[in-house]
């Protein structure tokens, strides 16, 4: 299979429990900085990377 070929289901499926954990948090704070104007989720993101990878 090429690069070209994965679909995000395939990329989903190949993360670890801990990847997908950072991801699930990074996709919480992006939909959460829709409902606000001026949100800076660089901390947030930050924390949330922190919390996940030691």
């Amino acid at each position: 299979m090429t690069e070209n070929t994965r679909t995000e289901k395939d990329v989903i499926g190949a993360l670890s429990d801990d990847e997908r954990a950072l991801l699930k948090r990074v996709l919480e704070i992006e939909r959460a900085k829709l409902h606000l104007s001026a949100y800076d989720a660089t901390d947030d993101i930050l924390a949330a990377v922190k919390g996940i990878i030691p």
